[in-house]
């Protein structure tokens, strides 16, 4: 430990000696810095700024090893390339855990519409796009079951390669990396389905007795009835399904670290 801290605190000055130190830091600081800009729940919105870019220069400054430097190409080209090789490593690490936060907004999407609460949209202060209620509050569960888990520790601990290395300016997109982000970018409308299936169904079975009683009492204006009725049921099943729904999450959460290991090595 104390060995270390000299060590840290010398690579400023490594970084202004060295070129090939100074442009593997760069690349570090591109790979934290397209993770934090699309990993969900680090610092989301316009604020977010002051949390994710010190966060990305001090992950880098971590993970910057002067022994394992990267020598500084003669070829912009190949510059290019390695920066493009660092942007994609960490929007890789990002876009796992964010498509099950997508997979718990497109739940609330589905939701919504069968209630009739499409009309009814928030701001969504992250992507400043319009979004319902209920895809908001499934969307924002799904980032505290991330945050709970200790997902973001995983995502940023395979990014730095504790457990192998990933050497800067590296990382390529093989077959097998892209059919895992294929499989998983299907799993938001598996995920979608499997949380929105209690509300639909629970819908789709108070239409049905509603049909009936139309039919039974004609008199009946049910579509006067219908309409809160719909809104009442599915908030209620929504409320009822909201602890399974966050263990589904943990779970899905949980295999992150199995997910993100096949994705990069």
């Amino acid at each position: 430990m104390g060995a270390g801290v000299p060590q840290f605190f010398a690579i400023p000055l490594l970084l202004l000696e060295r070129l090939d130190v100074a442009w593997t830091f760069f690349l570090l600081l591109t790979r934290y810095a397209v993770f934090m800009m699309l990993a969900p729940g680090l610092g989301g919105g316009m604020m977010g700024f002051v949390i994710r870019y010190p966060a990305a220069v001090m992950l880098a400054l971590v993970s910057l090893h002067p022994s394992q430097a990267v020598p500084l190409p003669g070829d912009m080209a190949i510059m290019g390339g390695q920066l493009a090789s660092e942007a994609l490593l960490g929007s890789i690490v990002a876009l796992v855990p964010l498509t099950i936060v997508a997979g718990a907004q497109t739940a609330g999407h589905l939701a919504s519409g069968t209630m009739g609460l499409n009309g009814a949209q928030l701001i969504d202060p992250t992507t400043q796009a319009a979004l319902p209620d209920l895809a908001r509050i499934y969307s924002d569960f799904a980032i505290v079951a991330f945050l709970l888990v200790g997902g973001h520790y995983v995502a940023i601990a395979e990014l730095a390669g504790l457990a192998e290395t990933i050497q800067p300016g590296s990382f390529v997109l093989t077959d097998t990396r892209l059919d895992v982000l294929i499989s998983q970018t299907a799993r938001i409308f598996q995920i979608g389905c499997l949380l929105a299936s209690p509300v639909i169904v629970a819908l789709l079975l108070t239409n049905f007795v509603m049909g009936i009683i139309s039919k039974a009492v004609p008199t009946i204006n049910i579509f006067i009835i219908s309409f809160p009725l719909t809104i009442g049921v599915g908030l209620f099943i929504s409320i009822i399904a909201m602890p399974e729904v966050m263990h589904f999450l943990g779970r899905e959460f949980a295999r992150l670290e199995e997910v993100l290991q096949v994705a990069l090595r």
